[in-house]
């Protein structure tokens, strides 16, 4: 049902990322970046079909060190810094496996693998199992030996596939697709096989990430919502994180200080603290009738000619679930504890009950002043990536945010 939802986000009070990095004036659309760990420089794909290495030098501007142009487009990559490997997705199908010079002024090609036959959406490397796992517009998971290129396992997924996560200690992967539904598969050197499907959003899932430690699987989608799904827990727990007002580009979870990155369309970077408590949202109930003051919902004929009345639209009560018509739910409050930071939609009867702790801010906003379209972390420095619609590209010192 529609929500009405009011923007309270209050950020005077707010430690907020500094912008230490501008990088514009790029003469192609940029489709993804990724920081250099310890190094001031990241990697880009263009859609020019270069991928690009760029290094900070002593002027204090970004120059490329390293324009490499592929035959096709490049749709994705994955930048592995341990065994110093760069993966491209294009956009035949195939994925591009280069080795990084120490000095990050050269790539060399290593290997092909003929992963897909249409557009790759998202790449992967696990050095664990030396294993590249990828999802691709032609409907199939794939996933690959760095060793000899070979073919280990696929998945049918029925729909284009958009991102993909793999779990090191559980070889667990869980791949997003445009339906919104999540698909669960134990990988082993053997091919894969199916665990579950996770449904819980309205819309294609843009990206996923994943908590290691408590077996956390977050997933944002272009419903403009970010799903918690307790993995671990075995028990079908979600949380929901409703912070942007457009859709959800990209997820870092922050290890150290357990607290999720998101950046979305609407320019802003909310910091979610994964470390609070949250509770699961409330079933919506349905009803022909609201369950306050009794009148009939717009679809009850019989209880509209029995009344004499003209019916109401069903809302909910984000708080309780209640199936309420508007005039018995005209009261509005964030309740972050439910993973609202807006003001939803609550009854009469909610608001009195609502408690101040449930309404202390779990998530911090900070405005990027540009649309964001992927983000990247580095963990070590604390330094984030931001990569705009606009072909700008910002470094952002969040310590005094992730301390």
């Amino acid at each position: 049902m529609a929500t009405i939802i009011k923007d309270s986000r209050d950020n005077s009070r707010e430690r907020k990322p500094i912008l230490i990095d501008r990088i514009d004036g790029i003469d192609s659309d940029v489709l993804a970046a990724s920081l250099l760990p310890n190094e001031d420089g990241f990697i880009s794909i263009n859609d020019d079909r270069s991928i690009r290495i760029w290094l900070k030098r002593d002027t204090g501007k970004y120059w490329p060190s390293v324009c490499h142009y592929s035959d096709r487009i490049p749709s994705c990559l994955f930048h592995q810094p341990d065994s110093r490997r760069l993966f491209v997705g294009l956009d035949s199908g195939n994925i591009l496996e280069f080795a990084v010079g120490e000095d990050y002024n050269k790539i060399t090609l290593i290997k092909q693998y003929l992963a897909h036959t249409g557009r790759v959406t998202s790449v992967y490397n696990t050095v664990e199992h030396d294993w590249v796992l990828s999802t691709s517009k032609d409907k199939y998971f794939a996933f690959h030996s760095t060793d000899n290129s070979r073919r280990i396992g696929s998945y049918s997924i029925n729909c284009t596939s958009t991102c993909v996560i793999y779990d090191t200690a559980s070889q667990h992967c869980f791949i997003g697709d445009e339906n919104g539904k999540i698909t669960f598969l134990k990988l082993t050197d053997n091919g894969c096989e199916f665990k579950a499907t996770l449904n819980g959003h309205e819309s294609s899932i843009s990206c996923l990430s994943w908590d290691a430690g408590r077996k956390f699987l977050f997933s944002g989608s272009y419903d403009k919502t970010i799903i918690c799904w307790d993995i671990g827990g075995q028990k079908g727990t979600t949380y929901d994180l409703e912070g942007h007002r457009d859709r959800v580009q990209a997820l870092v979870f922050v290890t150290l200080t357990r607290q999720l990155i998101s950046g979305s369309e609407d320019g802003f970077i909310v910091i979610w603290d994964m470390d609070a408590k949250r509770k699961e949202n409330p079933q919506w109930k349905e009803s022909d009738f609201c369950e306050y003051c009794k009148i009939p919902f717009i679809w009850n004929i019989r209880g509209m000619w029995k009344q004499r009345t003209m019916g109401k639209r069903q809302h909910h009560c984000r708080r309780c679930g209640a199936a309420i018509c508007d005039n018995c739910s005209q009261s509005r409050a964030s309740i972050p504890i439910l993973g609202h930071e807006f003001e939803v939609r609550i009854c009469s009867q909610c608001e009195p009950k609502i408690t101040n702790d449930e309404k202390i801010p779990l998530a911090q906003f900070h405005d990027s002043k540009h649309s964001i379209l992927d983000i990247s972390y580095d963990e070590k420095r604390k330094y984030l990536l931001t990569v705009g619609f606009d072909r700008i590209i910002k470094v952002w010192d969040m310590n005094s945010i992730l301390a």
